[in-house]
């Protein structure tokens, strides 16, 4: 008898701890199911800075042009400047003149500052190359209404805060001063850049 009641003391343990703790872990189970799940996303966007020329596609510009003779000058039409998105301009280089070359477009998610920067072959300056020798034409370079002489063989153009494709254009032109020059064709070469920083 004792033997019978052991056996069903136990058989109802074993079954309290079988069913009583059941309920308790299905609603446990059933709490964590329907627990809400925060996802936060972070995305990424990567600093971008990028100069558009609409006279050139990879940057650089062939600046070609010509100081006519005294007869040519009065009894002639100034050559205007000639472009194409090829990267040539053809004008004609006169005192005091401000020759257009066409548009800069900028695109900067940068807050920060940033810089275009022109090279110049002949560090600013037309070369003749017709002649023999060294007869060289100064020039500065405009961006919008900021002039710029080479330094160093380089135009430099400080900017900062954000540009997008509904700024507007930057204007690019040269201008040059009084002249002494001999008449002849005269050339450089130009690379356009924008750094951060």
């Amino acid at each position: 008898m004792r033997m019978r009641i052991k056996h069903a003391w136990a058989l109802g343990f074993l079954l309290f701890l079988m069913f009583g703790t059941a309920p308790e872990s299905v609603r446990a189970q059933s709490k964590k199911m329907s627990q809400s799940i925060t996802i936060q996303i972070v995305a990424y966007v990567p600093p971008m800075l990028r100069l558009d020329l609409d006279f050139s596609r990879d940057g650089s510009l062939q600046l070609n042009g010509r100081v006519r003779g005294e007869e040519a000058s009065t009894n002639g039409s100034p050559r205007s400047f000639s472009q194409s998105t090829a990267g040539r301009s053809d004008f004609d280089i006169m005192s005091s003149a401000t020759i257009p070359i066409g548009n800069a477009s900028l695109f900067s998610n940068l807050p920060g500052s940033y810089s275009i920067v022109v090279f110049s072959a002949n560090g600013g300056y037309l070369r003749n190359i017709s002649e023999e020798g060294d007869i060289l034409i100064p020039y500065k370079l405009m961006l919008g209404d900021r002039l710029s002489a080479a330094q160093q063989g380089s135009f430099h153009f400080a900017l900062s805060g954000k540009a997008g494709t509904n700024s507007p254009d930057f204007p690019v032109a040269l201008s040059f001063g009084e002249l002494r020059a001999v008449e002849g064709d005269y050339s450089d070469n130009l690379s356009f850049s924008i750094i951060a920083g």
